[in-house]
């Protein structure tokens, strides 16, 4: 990496800036929809993590610092549909409630298909309050990146044991890149809104209930193999987020470094940064095939460039498309052209490359 194309991300995301509003940023600066105009929760917390990754945090004075850290704390709020104190961007919550005619008949019948009917709204319901738990989740754990916290207290998640193995067994871990989420998002909770005595309660808890689903042949978390190597790669990401914070180690990184370096690295944001985060943590806890991993990385590199847009200087979530939707909201139509998502995850995954290497010259790191 090298300093051009820092300047190059940097002057891409300060044409992302709402002229009339200094802590609202926009998902891309072409083919934006009224709802991606409008959202601000989610991509101001990219762009905080941005600003950190690229070492500009520092550089903004006290007072803007703690001018954004108000403005994202501003979204807390207490709904009685979600848990007490919870994070909620309204045009978020409103676009995901608002459901057209065409829609809602394409979901009923979805429903019909797989659940016999009767589970279509209780169904959204669930993929809502797991947004709203994700945004929390997101926001907390951005203001502890810069060394604050939230307002007011989050305390509404599960705590004791049995609990958390009801909680965590609602979700399929045939599917662990969903299900290890949220065992992610307890993790983060427990670390950050719990005092001493109960954090160690909790996180003895948590540490039980994924000793449970780690599978000693290959390391990874899941109930059923019969899914794609993606799945288990993004599922174990997850887990190993809810690990840094917990600060326990990982059960087989051998096994999972063999796993990860026998699949070739798909080109969407998500799938490069979270193989790339796993071989990161797994290398923190052994030495093997470090050669491989280097060399797997250079392949990586080359890869996260072809999503690099030089006419507008930031990285596409897909390599010639921007995201297209957040949360299941459309923000942008698409285009060939950088985006906040593709530009945050992708800067993540070049500053774990660069922590793997041990060079400090271009990135922070961050936790999820």
């Amino acid at each position: 990496m090298n300093n051009d194309l820092v300047e190059k991300l940097k002057n891409f995301i300060s044409s992302l800036e709402d002229p009339n509003d200094q802590f609202h940023f926009y998902p891309v600066k072409n083919g934006i929809t009224e709802v991606g105009k409008q959202l601000k929760l989610g991509f101001s917390c990219y762009m905080m993590k941005i600003y950190f990754m690229l070492d500009m945090w520092k550089d903004l004075n006290q007072d803007k610092q703690n001018e954004w850290i108000k403005f994202i704390n501003s979204f807390q709020t207490s709904n009685p549909r979600f848990p007490k104190n919870s994070f909620i961007d309204s045009v978020l919550l409103n676009d995901l409630d608002s459901f057209g005619i065409q829609k809602t008949i394409k979901n009923r019948v979805k429903a019909s298909l797989n659940y016999f009917g009767k589970k279509e709204y209780e169904l959204n319901d669930q993929k809502i309050n797991k947004t709203i738990i994700a945004e929390t989740k997101q926001a907390i754990s951005t203001l502890y990146m810069v060394e604050s916290r939230n307002a007011l207290p989050y305390h509404e998640f599960p705590q004791d044991h049995e609990s958390i193995e009801k909680y965590l067994n609602k979700f399929d871990w045939n599917y662990p890149w969903n299900a290890g989420a949220q065992f992610a998002s307890l993790c983060v909770f427990t670390m950050t809104q719990l005092e001493l005595n109960d954090k160690n309660n909790v996180k003895e808890y948590l540490q039980k209930f994924i000793n449970n689903k780690v599978h000693i042949e290959d390391g990874l978390y899941y109930n059923d193999k019969k899914i794609s190597s993606n799945e288990l790669i993004n599922g174990a990401m997850k887990v190993f987020t809810g690990f840094e914070w917990l600060g326990l180690e990982i059960h087989y990184p051998k096994k999972i470094i063999d796993f990860c370096l026998s699949n070739k690295p798909n080109y969407e944001g998500c799938d490069l940064v979270d193989i790339v985060y796993v071989l990161n943590r797994c290398s923190k806890f052994t030495n093997h095939k470090k050669n491989e991993i280097e060399e797997y990385f250079e392949r990586i590199e080359k890869i996260i460039m072809k999503n690099f847009k030089d006419k507008d200087g930031g990285f596409s979530y897909f390599p010639n498309s921007s995201q297209t939707h957040y949360y299941g909201s459309k923000i942008s139509n698409g285009l060939d052209v950088g985006d906040i998502h593709g530009t945050t995850l992708l800067i993540w995954a070049l500053s774990l490359i660069s922590d793997f290497r041990d060079d400090k010259n271009y990135f922070n790191v961050i936790k999820a």
